[in-house]
């Protein structure tokens, strides 16, 4: 039971959607700003780019939406956390191409969104090895049919 009162709770995140929001937040950023990505790349580098940490939220979300009471949920819940931690390679991929590709794009300009996406594949890896199927209580009395004689 927690000690704060009902009406005080907050809603929480983990950290893992708070970096995957910040990187986001982040790419779009940089890949709509002429001074790093100008318009004749963005359609070809930039827009994949943001498609795909798009993609990174939506499997994160989709893993920390299933709360796993069997081993059916907790493989779904992996397979979103697996599909996750691909999305992030993906992204470094993408990220070494738009650096090699555009004059304009160097690697301090991007120090930023390179440490929090490492930050994020550490966090994804150690969530994916902490999964296990949660406990449900079960009530002391459990319903049994009735034997008729």
């Amino acid at each position: 039971m927690s000690n704060v009162y009902k009406r005080l709770r907050g809603k929480t995140t983990t950290q893992v959607e708070i970096n995957a929001l910040q990187l986001q937040m982040l790419i779009t950023k940089y890949c709509v700003k002429e001074k790093y990505v100008p318009k004749k790349y963005r359609l070809l580098i930039g827009v994949p780019l943001i498609n795909k940490v798009d993609e990174l939220v939506d499997n994160i979300s989709f893993a920390n939406s299933i709360y796993a009471t069997n081993d059916e949920e907790l493989n779904l819940r992996k397979s979103f956390q697996t599909k996750a931690i691909a999305n992030c390679y993906q992204l470094q991929n993408l990220i070494i191409k738009l650096e090699m590709t555009i004059d304009t794009v160097t690697i301090d300009s991007l120090n930023e969104i390179i440490d929090l996406l490492c930050n994020e594949l550490n966090l994804l890896v150690a969530w994916k090895k902490s999964e296990k199927i949660k406990n449900i209580k079960q009530n002391a009395k459990t319903w049994q049919k009735p034997v008729f004689e």
